[in-house]
């Protein structure tokens, strides 16, 4: 009987197990089946628990993407249910073709899909992004043409163990990155960066240029338009109550207004114009075949459309935008790309002082570059600190830096200012002079700042000018008046034969030596297209040779200190 009754145990024990095994192939089979079927997230967050589990054991890694068909809710307005439905089967089509036999793909909801790749590196991740991305562009290529509704995939890429270091981290550094390719503009794919990585911190907002891709893509176009004898134009679109931070949102609710924008922007712009995030508050838009009166006429179609509309609920109000444009076209106005940057950035400071939902185009404007410092001031003064701000970013590009000046040289001070042991207040104040010591230079001519080789004379002339253009501006402005005599000085010499005052030794300011080793430093180590680029042994021999001459001996120890860390310090 015994022996009868334990029989039974084990079958029912087996017919569990199958019933569970069972239960698991259903499950399996639901995460790979077309859009159109169940899908099951939990099962797939199971079994990246498992896998990631496994990989620590076994000591392997493991990749996941975040994908997402961009605009997908747009087109379904437009067209509707049917119409969608079959974009979203081809969506599944195309991903299952990608797919290897090892990987499990999960649909959340229609034009959402969650990817595991195991045995896969971030670099393997990213091929596989790409692949996906480019397939998804071409499939809808005329799809896209024929309705104005770009449709493409955003998708975020993270890696396990390099990016994370459990299951609940990758989940979560692998959101973050495809909401930061959505910020971007979308059709993107977003690896995770160094603010999300294990252990680092994430600084403050950063107003810097977000978008590389922009930048290639406007110099493609200006060579393209040389080549074929076309013209073209550039449009920065500023949202302004954002700017201003009027409306006293966060981060978070910003950057959803942001992603509203960029697919209104979708369905409003042409299918061959090409939108780009500039700064966490402005877009780029590239109208290519466009003259002036082209772009006019497309700013005032934009303006109304994003000011028509409310954007965005937010805590259940309605938001409403103001927007304010700047428009540089090629070659009437500009045949260079850093000179259409700063048009269009020109012509932008020019809208906001006419006041909200205003465009202007650059032709209207008068250049201010080169312009008497009194002018300057006075045109400053009205578009406010924001505007020194912009021009900042706008200028660290005019220069062909590879990377933000102002702010590598603000990253750079501040480290060496800790390791002096400077107070906390004292440190972010010298963050803020190290930010402003170039700001000057945008009075200077464009020819000197963008010039592709040795200065002359008279050039050099005017660009000894440029400490006190900054002092004498930022004197203006209370938020700034206190770094007036560190920007003066930071051209000053320890040995007494800098500029522009001759002063020496223990004259010029603490903050300004830290400055001039940090600058010095950062000109050495960045590629720039008309200088020899030094490595970074060679320049810190560079830096130590001229202790005692150029830079002060003690804050030269204090860089030789921190040198081998500077590019590993998270941006202030």
């Amino acid at each position: 009987m015994k022996e009868l009754q334990d029989d039974e145990k084990t079958v029912e024990q087996l017919e569990s197990e199958i019933a569970k095994l069972k239960q698991q192939i259903a499950k399996l089979e639901a995460t790979q089946t077309p859009l159109d079927r169940k899908s099951d997230p939990e099962y797939f967050n199971e079994r990246l628990e498992e896998e990631v589990a496994r990989s620590t054991r076994y000591k392997y890694e493991i990749s996941v993407l975040y994908i997402e068909l961009d605009n997908l809710d747009v087109h379904s307005n437009k067209y509707g249910k049917d119409p969608t439905e079959e974009i979203v089967s081809m969506y599944g089509t195309i991903l299952r073709d990608v797919a290897r036999n090892t990987d499990i793909y999960c649909h959340l909801e229609p034009g959402k899909t969650a990817v595991m790749l195991p045995y896969t590196n971030a670099e393997g991740a990213i091929k596989v992004s790409e692949k996906i991305r480019q397939t998804v562009e071409r499939v809808f290529a005329l799809n896209s043409m024929s309705t104005k509704i770009k449709l493409t995939a955003t998708i975020g890429v993270a890696s396990y163990p390099k990016d994370a270091v459990s299951y609940d981290h990758l989940v979560r550094v692998v959101t973050e990155a495809f909401s930061r390719g959505k910020d971007k503009g979308g059709n993107i794919s977003s690896p995770v960066v160094a603010t999300d990585a294990v252990g680092s911190k994430k600084g403050p907002e950063d107003k810097s240029l977000q978008n590389d891709t922009f930048l290639q893509a406007l110099n493609d176009e200006v060579l393209r338009s040389s080549r074929y004898v076309q013209k073209f134009s550039l449009m920065i679109l500023s949202i302004s109550n954002l700017e201003n931070k009027i409306l006293g949102l966060d981060g978070e609710a910003r950057a959803i207004i942001m992603r509203a924008i960029y697919k209104l922007l979708n369905v409003t712009m042409r299918t061959v114009d090409r939108n780009y995030l500039y700064t966490d508050t402005k877009f780029a838009i590239i109208l290519p075949g466009t003259d002036a009166d082209g772009a006019q006429a497309a700013a005032q179609k934009l303006i109304q459309s994003l000011t028509n509309y409310p954007i965005v609920r937010n805590n259940g109000v309605d938001v409403n935008i103001f927007a304010n444009v700047g428009i540089a076209s090629f070659p009437s106005d500009e045949v260079s790309k850093d000179g259409l940057l700063r048009r269009a950035e020109t012509a932008l400071n020019q809208s906001i002082k006419k006041g909200n939902n205003q465009f202007m185009l650059a032709s209207s404007t008068v250049e201010l570059a080169g312009k008497n410092i009194d002018e300057w001031i006075v045109n400053l003064k009205q578009g406010g600190p924001a505007t020194i701000y912009n021009l900042l970013a706008s200028l660290d590009l005019t220069e062909h830096y590879s990377r933000p000046h102002s702010q590598t040289v603000a990253k750079y001070s501040v480290a060496m200012a800790q390791a002096v042991g400077l107070p906390a207040a004292s440190v972010k104040q010298l963050r803020i002079m190290a930010m402003m010591h170039d700001v000057g230079k945008i009075c200077l001519p464009a020819s000197i700042i963008t010039k592709a080789g040795a200065l002359n004379k008279q050039e050099w002339e005017q660009m000894f000018k440029h400490p006190q253009y900054g002092s004498e501006i930022l004197e203006q402005f209370p938020e700034f008046a206190t770094c007036a005599q560190v920007v003066l000085a930071h051209h000053e010499r320890w040995d007494g034969k800098g500029y522009p005052n001759k002063i020496d030794g223990d004259q010029i300011p603490l903050e300004s030596q830290i400055i001039a080793v940090a600058e010095a430093y950062d000109d050495m180590v960045t590629a720039r297209p008309y200088k020899k680029l030094l490595s970074a042994q060679g320049a810190i021999e560079e830096i130590k040779k001229n202790a005692g001459t150029q830079f002060d001996p003690s804050v030269v120890k204090v860089f030789l200190r921190v040198v081998d860390k500077l590019d590993n310090v998270p941006a202030p």
